[in-house]
């Protein structure tokens, strides 16, 4: 697919057959250090396929934990890891939607799970997960979007059937999911509390479209968020901590709440009050982004879109490291971070 006036690069230099390419890469599970810049030779697309030069990727958590051994269904060893990224078709098959030169985000996909990553200088992608950089979206901000934009969509609409008008607590709201839920929701007209402990993350909350930003570790935190919403409490929780923390969190939600789990950072295991699902009509469920088809994908990545681009919304970015740096990238994710973190792995 290519549109006049999109994104280009040097297609004399697509031209040349690059033999041996950079690629961060681990032999063996363990601690992050295991993770290191490598020449591998490049990637060759097989049938439906196209090979993409990678200009930025986006660093997830899940990211860390697939080095470290702690997430499930990783794929053979050496792998490079990285979900997210954007940048220009290399090659592409006679008939292929795209042509070389134009300009691609790659969507949810096993790209950094099961199959080598974008944290490439080169990354054979499926073209039914790839799409065109939306109108007006930088390469930073379309590398930065699909896996945690989708996450929230898959969290907010597709299972948690928002309405105009609902309340939305959103947990550990300053990550990459959180501000994407935060960024959705305001743009659905939904009231909005986000929780953060950081006094600085709390207010670019605000400035992003929170009704309200609270510390979650406040010993009232229960009366605060019963205020931000009218005595209501939230209809959907955008679970981000777990453990402990969710039953707290139901306590707090409103007749026919919606628990929407997406991450587990205070632990898997919980003691919950039946009687309370049960009076409440809680519902409680997990949010996997993996289990989108492509078709699926492509069809929540257009919505997501046209929600963000209604609202005059742009994914936020914390920090842009370089190729080299992508061990400073990590740490950058592991604290202090607020909206995603990429690497610039080429710089043309």
């Amino acid at each position: 697919m290519h549109h006049p006036g999109a994104f280009r690069y040097n297609t004399l230099a697509a031209m040349g057959k690059e033999r041996v390419v950079r690629a961060w890469r681990f032999h063996e599970f363990g601690e992050i250090g295991v993770y290191r810049l490598e020449e591998v030779p490049t990637p060759k697309p097989g049938p439906g396929e196209v090979l993409l030069r990678v200009r930025y990727a986006a660093l997830n958590p899940a990211d860390r934990l697939l080095i470290e051994g702690r997430y499930p269904g990783a794929g053979q060893l050496p792998l490079t890891v990285g979900r997210d990224g954007a940048g220009m078709i290399h090659e592409a098959a006679a008939g292929s939607r795209f042509r070389v030169g134009d300009a691609a985000v790659v969507l949810r996909s096993e790209i950094g799970i099961t199959r080598q990553g974008t944290l490439a200088d080169f990354v054979a992608v499926p073209e039914a997960v790839l799409a065109p950089i939306p109108a007006g979206w930088s390469l930073q901000e379309a590398a930065a979007a699909p896996l945690v934009y989708l996450t929230a969509w898959k969290a907010l609409v597709t299972q948690g059937g928002l309405k105009a008008g609902e309340t939305v607590l959103v947990t550990g709201a300053s990550g990459g999911v959180g501000i994407a839920a935060v960024q959705l929701a305001k743009a659905f007209g939904a009231r909005v509390i986000a929780l953060s402990r950081d006094v600085s993350k709390r207010a670019r909350l605000l400035a992003l479209g929170a009704d309200a930003a609270l510390d979650d570790t406040a010993p009232d935190l229960a009366g605060q968020i019963g205020k931000a919403s009218d005595g209501t409490g939230p209809d959907i929780v955008i679970e981000h901590l777990g453990g402990p923390r969710l039953a707290e969190h139901m306590a707090l939600a409103n007749m026919n709440g919606r628990i929407m789990v997406i991450g587990l950072l205070a632990g898997r295991n919980v003691e919950l009050d039946l009687g309370m699902v049960l009076f409440k009509q809680v519902r409680i469920e997990g949010v996997h982004v993996g289990k989108y088809t492509p078709a699926e994908a492509q069809d929540a990545w257009r919505r997501v879109v046209a929600v963000m681009d209604a609202a005059g919304a742009r994914p936020v970015i914390d920090k842009i490291h370089p190729m080299e740096q992508v061990q400073e990238a990590f740490a950058r994710l592991a604290g202090g971070h607020l909206g995603k973190v990429l690497v610039e792995v080429n710089t043309q």
